[in-house]
């Protein structure tokens, strides 16, 4: 599952929960909260997602090292750059 498709899936389930504790203490249709709620968690979905694998500026001196390995979230094969400049490391999907 994509990060995109965990968030929203996540950010629908929440506003269902949101949505029927609502009714069951209001016993109303009150749908302002519930709005609030999915603006924020849209806005937490577009601004959070990309944020923890943030992609190294392209550069000559990446050099592979010949490590691969299985993203444990995502399942996908990674493989690892390292510069010897800055001595970062980058992790690209193979």
């Amino acid at each position: 599952m994509t990060p995109w498709r965990a968030v929203l899936a996540f950010g629908a389930g929440l506003l269902v929960v949101v949505a029927t504790a609502n009714l069951a203490v209001w016993h109303a249709s009150i749908w302002l909260p519930i709005g609030w709620y999915a603006m924020l968690i849209l806005a937490l979905a577009v601004f959070e997602v990309g944020r923890y694998r943030p992609r190294a500026a392209p550069s000559n001196t990446w050099q592979p090292t010949g490590e691969r390995f299985l993203d444990p979230s995502t399942g996908v094969e990674m493989v690892v750059f390292y510069d010897p400049v800055t001595g970062k490391r980058d992790y690209r999907s193979a």
